[in-house]
């Protein structure tokens, strides 16, 4: 049995954890529930030895475990995938498997032939797609790192495995052989936590289903006994009220503000976009769905001027141009590609220079109006923290989240750029991105979605696209359905 008891952890004056009792049992799959900031990521970290707690303490099988040592928990046979990859960037994915148990027994030098067999045939039982061999980490998408932790865990054979929120980057037909691979793991004796917003899925494959909010434990049920609804309200209280439609006004939607043609990005002797064609008018959201690392990366950093097309064009209003104050984008990487996390969040939002022009006088920052600007944004998104002179690495993952959106949508642009913009959110945070999407098209705005969310695209987009291996083609009405657009997504175009 690993069992929590009392366990308390304050950040400042921010009570991430307030007596916490959790238990789960072998042979037991154990949903972990709550809204952003709610404390799962923070009970995950103490369980897997990462954080210290301030008070209680953690055993498995009556044997306390070590505080704040993750050797200490790997050693007792706990291990985590956590939300954001803990990968060597600069390594490439057979070395980084090579750090665990597949590189056991190796001697001084690692047989990274062996590791990569060994990941291959742990793969096919997952149903994930391995890189291209040699490849380096930094090359991968945010879907390709989680599927290498995951890997990564599992070689080492753990007793307990904790996931944190592992299925927000796997395509449809990823998601049901994953879901079997825990029931097969919970058929071994094992102990699985998987922490996730989605609903569904939880009671799908949970035993027991625990719900904390704000720091506490205000709910462990099983699903048998419970409903999605019932959860939603458990988490958040109210369930949060459908986003209302607004028709974009006739003429705004037959202007065209974002044009794409033929953009081609080749990249070491590969196309990651090839001859990627398409347009979004004002008060239109336009969506794209994809298996990730399938061309979504590289169209945005074209899009945010961070990457140099190999050839094509890229018009605002006609006019072309590679980069403009007119687009914001919000990455789907906060950690790395949207946050600076050691920095103030007043800072983070000077990072956009719309919003660094706007605070600045004759060249001089003006600190007063960018901490009021700050207060704003923290209010209007809910976003959980001190206040402005906090740290984005003391945000929860969701909090995080919530404030690269309402930088983004701070800097007033004319076109946005959305990259897996909800991951991680809550139902009421999912729900006022949302909301806050709709109306920005309904404003004369254009909106480019890229998700791997095929529910939130279907629910929010009025055309959608779907990439493969860097090709884009535009769906039928009649394509619009989960399974339709898992086989499309699979290069099934024909």
């Amino acid at each position: 049995m690993l069992r929590a008891t009392g366990i308390t952890k304050r950040f400042s004056r921010v009570v991430a954890l307030d007596g916490v009792d959790f238990a789960a049992a072998p042979g037991e799959i154990h949903a972990l529930l709550g809204e952003n900031g709610a404390g799962k990521t923070t009970l995950m970290n103490v369980l897997a030895g990462r954080l210290r707690p301030d008070a209680g303490a953690a055993t498995l099988d009556g044997l306390e475990l070590r505080a704040g040592s993750p050797a200490a928990a790997l050693a007792a046979g706990i291990a985590a995938v956590h939300q954001s990859p803990m990968l060597f960037e600069r390594m490439t994915w057979e070395e980084n498997l090579a750090l665990g148990a597949m590189g056991a027994g190796s001697g001084v030098r690692l047989a990274l032939d062996r590791v990569a067999n060994d990941a291959r045939r742990l793969a096919e039982r997952l149903g994930f797609e391995l890189p291209a061999p040699r490849a380096t980490v930094d090359e991968r998408s945010m879907g390709e790192r989680v599927r290498l932790e995951i890997l990564h865990a599992l070689s080492l054979d753990p007793r307990v495995l904790i996931l944190d929120e592992p299925t927000a980057v796997l395509a449809p037909g990823e998601l049901s052989a994953f879901l079997d691979l825990l029931r097969r793991l919970r058929s071994e004796g094992r102990i699985v936590i998987l922490v996730t917003h989605k609903l569904a899925e939880a009671l799908a494959v949970a035993d027991r289903i625990t719900v904390l909010r704000h720091g506490r434990v205000v709910a462990t049920t099983a699903p048998a006994s419970t409903s999605e609804s019932a959860l939603a309200r458990l988490m958040i209280g109210e369930l949060p009220e459908a986003a209302p439609e607004k028709p974009a006004p006739v003429e705004a939607a037959r202007r065209v503000l974002l044009e794409i043609s033929a953009l081609t990005v080749e990249y070491r002797g590969n196309r990651a976009l090839d001859a990627v064609t398409l347009g979004v008018g004002a008060g239109e959201i336009v969506g794209i769905a994809g298996v990730e690392g399938n061309g979504q990366a590289e169209l945005v950093e074209v899009l945010a001027g961070a990457r140099r097309p190999s050839a094509g064009r890229i018009a605002l209003c006609g006019a072309e141009r590679v980069w403009t104050d007119e687009i914001a984008v919000i990455p789907q990487n906060r950690d790395i590609d949207g946050l600076v996390l050691d920095m103030p969040l007043w800072e983070n939002l000077l990072l956009a220079r719309p919003i660094r022009k706007r605070m600045s006088r004759h060249g001089w920052l003006d600190r007063a109006r960018a901490l009021e600007l700050c207060r704003e944004l923290i209010r209007a998104f809910r976003i959980r923290a001190e206040g402005p002179g906090a740290s984005a690495a003391s945000l929860s993952g969701g909090n995080r989240q919530r404030l690269s959106v309402a930088r983004a949508l701070a800097q007033n642009p004319r076109v946005l750029v959305a990259h897996n913009a909800t991951r991680g959110l809550d139902l009421a945070a999912t729900a006022e991105v949302h909301r806050t999407l709709r109306a920005f098209a309904a404003d004369g705005g254009a909106v480019l979605l890229i998700s791997n969310d095929l529910d939130e695209l279907l629910g929010v987009c009025g055309r959608l696209f779907v990439m493969s291996r860097g090709r884009i083609r535009e769906t039928r009405p009649d394509e619009r359905t989960p399974e339709a657009l898992g086989l499309l997504m699979a290069g099934r175009w024909h």
